[in-house]
């Protein structure tokens, strides 16, 4: 069968464009592969078989000679092709097996194979993986200038007069090009020039390869000034506040390595590794990202879940914010901190006004604020909502700090994000704008709105003003203020419609497609059963509350994902129900702790367990935080802990960071009071959660 070349690079580039699509086109993965990925080898083998193909020689320096790539591009070439063979060797040789992912557990082995060292400023599996992504761009850089020029071999080349847009730029067709030779060499600034037209300018589908060719050599070319003038700066600055093409000009920047130049602190976080087990991009891609999430809310079919973007003013403000909230990543310190002085110097040698500049450095310095308090603090306390809302200050900050949280979390993985978070972020914000609006609620005056609230619900499914009257004499104010009303309805209407029914379980699900959990019991120890019982049937605690009612019976709540991602949901109340009632009824002994094995990435990723014990603001409870490597059966073990020491939980929020636990539980109990008794809980607590790692000495114990 005789190869015909048009149809040889036609199928070459479909196959191209699925494979890059199945690694999301992007080479910036953590744990890349580096044959199948964007700016792998296999990239470099089809343009090098298409080349062949096409009749231009069988190598590099063929190609050159007949004029398809310059002596540069064909020295660019080989030094990333010698790097990735030679890492895809080695990589084989650690693995002792056919291997091309650039997994954790092979990073650091194979950087000393390289010969990478450990600096002041990177480890040196991150100067590996540095130089990696940098090859990786290269490749990706020449790829589209090659291949567009081959497929010009095909499809002929643009034919069509050159139509002047401005003295530099004209329009070719539908392609962006230049007027004549070495504009970008003499006027750098024109550069950001052809990002913006690209956007901006009617009719433009793709630069033309003398274009992308004349981006790549001159920004490879050291006799060219390449720092930001008056002139870019106002072009960049016209690119951050473009309504709409901003995410994708910005990915171009990034991808031709334009950013590093405008802005310079971007050039330390481009290719930087982020050494956590959430992260599933690197810094500036993760970055990247944040902004196409902000972008996204502005669509149509978003109106309704994110209205506030379109009600907030010059949100070209949060795309900077967005550009430095991670910036200062990879330097030591506090990021925030240092994305903050970043920001405003910035903000000062592009002309941006003192109210634009507070503005956007309010949102780098406090972007991890809103989600902090969300998920580790008590949302439904007022002190927490006042505190918060005093912090953000104005309802324009607090709808730009929801927006770039949301984004924020969104575009750390696929792990991070999920409804509970969302439902906690979105009545933080409505709390928080109900007192940016007016006069700040007193406690009472909540407690009363909830109240009167949750009346008329349960008044409208059949229950009377004196049954909720009744069942409400007997629980306490920390009740009312921790659940809302729709919640403190539908305990009252299952409570006074149970017929003595004792002890209770119900379960419902969520308008977030989440599972809520309502026991009321007296058991000794019950807690744990509990926790016990909702992993026995493959729900995952996100959020607890426990109460006891003034007739000593205990009313729990639990907010829960079905890990097991079943279909129907009456599987889930079945199924849950009767293991309750099984753990309640003495029917099934509790099962010794047993923690389930750590995972790939956090054996590579290992956390130091740290539990620290504090009393709260109140001073009549006690915090518990606890951080460490997610696993199997956590919480269990985390509870018989508990219960062993007779402490009793108040309140327990899970928040599960990728493979990262960060736990927050509110205790109470005399025993307490002794800090020798709380240095005993917090040992234990590190003996069972991370018995491999008894000598850590990792508990931090604060008694005031």
């Amino acid at each position: 069968m005789q190869l015909v070349p048009r149809d040889f690079f036609r199928d070459k580039m479909l196959e191209m464009h699925q494979r890059h699509a199945r690694a999301g086109d992007s080479p910036y993965a953590l744990e890349p592969n580096v044959k199948e990925n964007p700016g792998g080898l296999r990239d470099l083998q089809v343009f090098m078989w298409v080349a062949r193909a096409s009749g231009f020689g069988k190598s590099l320096q063929d190609f050159a000679a007949h004029g398809l790539i310059t002596t540069k591009e064909a020295a660019e070439l080989r030094r990333a092709m010698v790097f990735l063979q030679k890492l895809r060797v080695y990589l084989h040789i650690e693995a002792h097996r056919h291997e091309d992912r650039l997994l954790f557990d092979l990073q650091a082995a194979i950087a000393a194979d390289l010969g990478f060292k450990d600096s002041e400023a990177f480890r040196a599996s991150e100067a590996l993986m540095k130089s990696y992504y940098r090859n990786a761009k290269s490749v990706i850089q020449l790829s589209l200038i090659l291949l567009q020029v081959l497929s010009e071999k095909y499809t002929g080349k643009n034919a069509a007069p050159i139509r002047p847009i401005d003295s530099e730029f004209g329009l070719r067709g539908e392609e962006l090009d230049l007027l004549r030779r070495g504009v970008f060499d003499r006027h750098p600034e024109a550069m950001l020039r052809a990002f913006y037209l690209r956007a901006t300018w009617p009719g433009i589908s793709r630069e033309s390869t003398a274009l992308l060719r004349a981006l790549w050599h001159t920004l490879r070319n050291p006799d060219v000034n390449l720092a930001p003038t008056d002139e870019g700066r106002k072009i960049f600055l016209d690119i951050l506040k473009l309504d709409k093409g901003v995410y994708r000009t910005l990915r171009n920047m990034n991808t031709w390595g334009t950013l590093d130049h405008i802005l310079p602190p971007w050039a330390r976080i481009d290719g930087q590794m982020q050494h956590d087990l959430f992260h599933v991009y690197t810094v500036d891609q993760h970055t990247i990202q944040v902004i196409r999430g902000l972008r996204h809310l502005v669509y149509a079919e978003h109106a309704h879940e994110f209205p506030l973007m379109a009600e907030l003013p010059d949100t070209w403000r949060l795309i900077v914010a967005a550009l430095f909230h991670d910036i200062g990543k990879g330097r030591g310190g506090d990021h925030s901190k240092i994305g903050e002085e970043e920001v405003r110097e910035f903000c000062r040698s592009y002309g941006i006004t003192p109210e634009d500049t507070e503005f956007i450095a309010f949102l780098v310095r406090d972007h991890l604020t809103m989600s902090h308090v969300a998920q580790k603090e008590d949302i439904s306390d007022p002190a927490v909502l006042q505190r918060f809302a005093d912090r953000v200050g104005t309802s324009d900050r607090l709808k730009a700090l929801y927006l770039l949280t949301v984004s924020d979390i969104r575009a750390t993985g696929p792990k991070v994000w999920n409804n509970w978070k969302g439902q906690l972020l979105e009545r933080l914000y409505f709390h928080a704008a109900a007192l940016l609006g007016g006069a700040a609620p007193t406690r009472s005056s909540i407690l009363e709105m909830r109240k009167s609230t949750a009346l008329d619900i349960a008044m409208a499914s059949g229950l009377t003003e004196e049954d909720c009257t009744k069942l409400w004499e007997k629980l306490d104010v920390a009740y009312f203020l921790r659940h809302t009303p729709e919640d403190i309805a539908w305990h009252a209407t299952e409570l006074c419609r149970s017929n003595g029914e004792f002890p209770l379980v119900r379960v419902r699900m969520t308008p977030h497609r989440m599972y809520e959990v309502l026991v009321c019991a007296d058991e000794k120890g019950l807690f744990l059963k509990l926790v016990s019982a909702l992993q026995k049937s493959s729900l995952s605690v996100l959020d607890a509350r426990i109460h006891t009612t003034r007739d000593g019976k205990a009313l729990d709540t639990f907010l829960a994902m079905d890990a097991g991602k079943r279909p129907e949901p009456q599987e889930v109340f079945e199924i849950a129900s009767s293991n309750i009632l099984d753990s309640l009824s003495g029917r099934r002994a509790l099962p010794p702790v047993r923690l389930g094995p750590l995972s790939r990435r956090s054996k590579h990723f290992p956390i130091r367990p740290q539990v620290l014990i504090e009393p709260d603001a109140s001073g009549t409870t006690y915090l518990l935080t606890l951080s460490c490597n997610d696993r199997l059966g956590l919480l269990y073990a985390i509870s018989s802990v508990l219960s062993r020491f007779g402490v009793n939980l108040q309140t327990a929020k899970i928040s599960t960071l990728g493979e990262r636990v960060e736990d927050i539980f509110q205790i109470s109990g005399d025993i307490l009071a002794d800090s020798n008794v709380c240095l005993k809980i917090a040992a234990e607590l590190i003996e069972t959660i991370a018995p491999a790692e008894k000598s850590a000495g990792a508990s931090r114990i604060t008694k005031r």
